[in-house]
């Protein structure tokens, strides 16, 4: 298995992506599953053409707060901001591309992140 940074952004159309690894490999889709998808075509395709074996391709998605933000609407940032002890505002206008977060605000948005995510992972829901 190989894992590829996958570099995420969105523009008009929908979204377009680079492999840091593999300069010159692009790719675009109109949602961000077509992305990856269109994205894990690109590489095979660019490793057949250089006779490499193709091992099966995961990603780790690389994208700023806002791209974030715009790609899981869903994500309640009061609750988050809550749970990293960060104004709600201040959040909002990161999610809005209106104010840029420091590193170490970043770092602590990204750690929560991966809890919150973690913890669904480790979540198992049973019928009532």
């Amino acid at each position: 298995m190989k894992k590829y940074k996958l570099i995420i952004e969105k523009n008009n159309d929908g979204y377009w992506s680079q492999v840091s690894e593999l300069p010159g490999v692009f790719s675009s889709g109109t949602s961000v599953t077509e992305l990856i998808k269109n994205s894990k075509e690109a590489i095979e395709l660019f490793l057949e053409d250089s006779n490499v074996d193709v091992p099966p391709i995961e990603f780790d998605l690389l994208m700023d707060i806002q791209e974030f933000f715009n790609i899981n609407k869903f994500i309640n940032i009061s609750s988050l901001a809550k749970r990293i002890g960060m104004n709600a505002s201040l959040l909002r206008q990161y999610a809005k591309g209106i104010k840029f977060p420091s590193m170490e605000q970043v770092s602590k948005i990204e750690k929560e992140i991966k809890k919150i995510g973690e913890e669904l992972s480790n979540t198992e829901l049973q019928p009532a």
